[in-house]
């Protein structure tokens, strides 16, 4: 690799309609500052991907086809993989919930696939340090969704939530907040209820994101 080539910016691609990426690769290339590292169909792949090149920007379509796979669940994937990278939601659709769910799972922007034209001028200003109104929003009502998903839980529970997260035994949770450690386990119970999870690593996981999350993401990330 030339020391050319290690000073382009890193684009991937996770989107499983053949054509539809071939267009797109083909006006990244257009534009020489830009490499694009690859492009995948399947979320399992998009997570490898982004765990090998750190990829700048990933392109991630909204509808995949895939049992339980989205665009959301993407999102949340690759930005464990790589948190620095920067995620651009394609959408056919715009339905307003769609949207809302891949800005809460820390999607950076999102651009209809009807204005494919705006796609490399987005890409470089993102690139280039620029931002947008909707960018800016977007962080704004994460924080919000997150905040409002943990407000379901009282402040002893947050406080369960977040000292289990910083791996404090329950035993000595239970004494710092003098209570029996089956008094614990109940407001742990609680807290699963109110958030429909299965256990704590999920709980932590709805609240980061905002309300969303997979239950069959954890399991099937690699499939």
């Amino acid at each position: 690799m030339t020391s050319e080539e290690t000073k382009k910016f890193k684009i991937a691609i996770l989107d499983d309609e053949p054509m539809w990426c071939d267009a797109i690769v083909g006006l990244l290339k257009r534009e020489p500052s830009l490499s694009v590292v690859g492009v995948v169909a399947t979320q399992a792949k998009a997570v490898d991907l982004a765990a090998r090149y750190a990829p700048d920007i990933f392109l991630v379509d909204m509808m995949l086809k895939h049992r339980w796979q989205t665009g959301v669940s993407a999102t949340i994937a690759i930005r464990e993989a790589s948190p620095l990278t920067k995620i651009i939601i394609l959408t056919s659709s715009e339905k307003e919930e769609e949207v809302v769910q891949a800005v809460s799972a820390g999607a950076y922007d999102y651009l209809s696939k009807n204005n494919c034209e705006d796609l490399l001028p987005m890409v470089l200003r993102y690139l280039r340090g620029g931002f947008s109104p909707r960018g800016i929003i977007a962080n704004d009502y994460t924080k919000l969704r997150q905040e409002q998903t943990a407000q379901v839980l009282t402040e002893q529970e947050r406080l369960i939530i977040e000292a289990i997260s910083q791996n404090v035994p329950r035993s000595q949770l239970a004494k710092l907040m003098y209570k029996s450690e089956s008094t614990i386990k109940t407001q742990i119970s609680s807290i699963l209820k109110k958030l429909d999870v299965s256990n704590i690593s999920e709980a932590m996981e709805k609240i980061k994101h905002g309300g969303v999350f997979f239950p069959q993401m954890k399991n099937n990330t690699r499939k």
